[in-house]
C-alpha cells in the first residue's frame, strides 16, 4: 500500500452486520465515506435503514437488510442478497452479536447461552460460510470478525468469553484455508462506549470508557482490515481509544520431560512449564511443534 495514498474502497462491496447502532454503525459510516458500497445489516430494520440512509445522504452508496445472522438461512441471505444486488462481495465485517456478561455459569439458562453463542460465534460462521465460495470465485476477499478482550477471560462472562474466544480459532483456521484463495481473515477486538458499555455495573469503568473510548475510534483499524491491501491475516487486533495493537497467542519451550514423564516430574518442574523465556507467537497449531526436539513420532 502506498503510504502517501488515501485508503479508498471505490468499487468495493462490503457487508457490515450489526451496523444499525454503536460500533457497527461507525464501521459502516467510515466505509461509506471511503467509497465502499455498504450493505448495512441489523436485526432492527429502522436502525439499518437509518445507517444506510446517512451514508447515502453523505454522498455514498448503501442499502439496508434486516435479518438475524443467528439463523443460518437469514445469515446466508444477507450475503447472498448483497451479491445479487451488486454482483460481488469483497469484504464481510461481522459485528453483530446479542448479549454479554451473564453472571456465574450456574445462572446461565440454555436460552441465554444460545442467544449469545448463536449470534456472536455461529452467526459469524454462517456469514463467512456464505461469502466463502463467492470470494473464491472472484479471486479473493476479506473477512473480519469481532472478538473481545473477554476472550482472554472475564468475570461473570462464561458464555460471552467462550463465544468471543471461539472467533479466535475461526479466524486462524480460515486464514490458513484462505491463503491459497487470497482470502484475508482477521479479528478486531474493539472497546467503545456504546449502549452495552453503559450497562457496566462498575461506575468508574463506565465513566472512563465514556470519556476516552467513543465507538468511532474503533473503526479505522477494522476498516483497514477490510481493504484489499490489508496488512496481515490470521491476526487479532485490539482497537480502543485510538490505540491499535496486536493481541498474540504465544507458546514457550516449557519442560521437556521425555517418555519417562511422571506426575511428580511435572509438579517439580512447573516453573519451567510456565516460564516465558523463549516465548514466541503461534499462528497455527503446527507452530508449536517447533518447540519439540529429539526423536518424536510426528
Amino acid at each position: 500500500m502506498n503510504a502517501a495514498a488515501s485508503v479508498r474502497f471505490d468499487g468495493q462491496v462490503v457487508v457490515v452486520t450489526g451496523a444499525g447502532r454503536g460500533i457497527g454503525r461507525e464501521h459502516a459510516l467510515l466505509l461509506g465515506s471511503r467509497g465502499a458500497t455498504v450493505v448495512v445489516n441489523d436485526i432492527v430494520a429502522k436502525h439499518a435503514e437509518r445507517t444506510a440512509g446517512d451514508i447515502v445522504a453523505a454522498g455514498g452508496t448503501a442499502s439496508a437488510i434486516s435479518r438475524s445472522i443467528s439463523d443460518p438461512a437469514d445469515a446466508a441471505a444477507v450475503v447472498t442478497d448483497a451479491h445479487d444486488r451488486y454482483g460481488r462481495v469483497d469484504a464481510v465485517l461481522n459485528n453483530a452479536g446479542n448479549g454479554g456478561p451473564t453472571g456465574p455459569i450456574d445462572d446461565i439458562d440454555d436460552e441465554t447461552l444460545h442467544k449469545i453463542v448463536d449470534s456472536h460465534l455461529l452467526g459469524s460462521f454462517y456469514t463467512a460460510r456464505a461469502a466463502w465460495p463467492m470470494m473464491v470465485a472472484q479471486g479473493g476477499g476479506r473477512i473480519v470478525f469481532t472478538s473481545s478482550g473477554s476472550a482472554m477471560g472475564a468475570a461473570g462472562s462464561a458464555a460471552y468469553s467462550m463465544a468471543k474466544a471461539g472467533l479466535w480459532g475461526l479466524t486462524r483456521a480460515l486464514a490458513i484455508d484462505g491463503a491459497e484463495h487470497r482470502i484475508i481473515v482477521n479479528a478486531i477486538s474493539p472497546m467503545g462506549y456504546t449502549y452495552g458499555a453503559s450497562l457496566n455495573p462498575n461506575e468508574d469503568t463506565r465513566q472512563w470508557m465514556e470519556t476516552t473510548m467513543p465507538p468511532e475510534l474503533c473503526s479505522p483499524a477494522a476498516v483497514l482490515l477490510c481493504h484489499p491491501d490489508a496488512p496481515c491475516t490470521g491476526e487479532i487486533i485490539s482497537s480502543a481509544g485510538g490505540r491499535v495493537a496486536r493481541v498474540a497467542t504465544v507458546g514457550v519451550p516449557g519442560a521437556d520431560l521425555g517418555r519417562t514423564i511422571t506426575v511428580e516430574a511435572v509438579r517439580d518442574r512447573w516453573l519451567e512449564v510456565v516460564a516465558m523465556d523463549g516465548a514466541r507467537p503461534l499462528m497455527m497449531s503446527r507452530d508449536e511443534l517447533s518447540f519439540f526436539s529429539g526423536d518424536r513420532a510426528f
